[in-house]
C-alpha cells in the first residue's frame, strides 16, 4: 500500500510536505542535489540583503581608492563617481 504524500504550498504542487529551510546545506549546488535524493521536495535558499550588497560595494571603493591621496596628480586621472 503506498500512501500519497502530496501537498499543495503557496500554489506549488509537492511530492511531500518535507520542504528544507535556508541553511548552509542549500548554498551549494551538489547539496540541493543530496537533498533532493533525500527526499526532500522544496528547499528555500538564502537570502541576499541590501545590507550585503552596499558592503560589497563599499569594499570595492575602498580597497581601488587606496593610496590615490598619496599623489594628488593621480586624483584627476579618474572621473568622480556617484554616491
Amino acid at each position: 500500500m503506498t500512501i500519497d504524500l502530496a501537498a499543495r504550498y503557496l500554489g506549488l504542487e509537492l511530492k511531500n510536505p518535507l520542504v528544507v529551510a535556508a541553511c548552509p546545506l542549500t548554498k551549494r549546488l551538489d547539496s540541493l542535489r543530496r537533498l533532493e535524493d533525500a527526499g526532500a521536495s522544496a528547499v528555500v535558499l538564502p537570502s541576499l540583503f541590501e545590507e550585503q550588497v552596499a558592503h560589497e560595494i563599499l569594499t570595492f571603493h575602498r580597497r581601488n581608492s587606496f593610496g590615490m591621496g598619496s599623489v594628488p596628480e593621480a586624483m584627476r586621472y579618474f572621473p568622480e563617481l556617484d554616491e
